[in-house]
């Protein structure tokens, strides 16, 4: 809600206007207020030997934040019309999914076993589908990568391949 609620005090404030909304991020420094990133969080718990459960019936488009970096550099120099983007790595997946997508690049035979989000104890509700699509990016001619292929990229960075 509180997103929402920047978007309309944006568009309230100034008609000249960007909102670039971005979803499910991984990337160098983590969220500091959320403890850091999904993807370390998961490979630190194998590392540790904890029991992986991950939700299977929550869809979302995993996005590194270096490629939002890349594609907001291009974006920039375009100056688009003013106005809201989104911008997410292609695709979607379960936090399930994701995880295993983890595992199989890393190749490190991890057991990951799916829950449903109803067996989690949040206090914040999630939606169910949160996954973004770019149409306003690719009318103006720009692609982001593939969620699977920047997660590989992202591993290699950080030097687990």
């Amino acid at each position: 809600m509180s997103k929402y609620a920047g978007e309309i005090f944006t568009k309230n404030y100034s008609k000249k206007h960007y909102i670039v909304r971005v979803a499910s991020l991984y990337g160098k420094a983590g969220a500091s207020g959320k403890g850091g990133n999904f993807v370390e969080s998961m490979i630190q718990k194998a590392k540790r030997g904890e029991e992986l459960r991950v939700v299977d019936d929550m869809f979302m488009s995993p996005t590194y934040t270096k490629d939002i970096a890349r594609t907001l550099k291009k974006f920039s120099k375009l100056k688009p019309e003013f106005g809201v983007y989104h911008m997410v790595n292609e695709g979607f997946c379960s936090w399930y999914e994701f995880t295993k997508a983890i595992f199989e690049i890393l190749n490190w035979g991890v057991e990951v076993k799916p829950i449903k989000s109803s067996e989690l104890k949040r206090l914040a509700k999630r939606p169910q589908f949160s996954a973004l699509k770019n149409k306003e990016l690719e009318k103006l001619g720009l692609k982001m990568k593939p969620w699977r292929e920047v997660l590989e990229e992202y591993l290699k960075e950080k030097g687990y391949l």
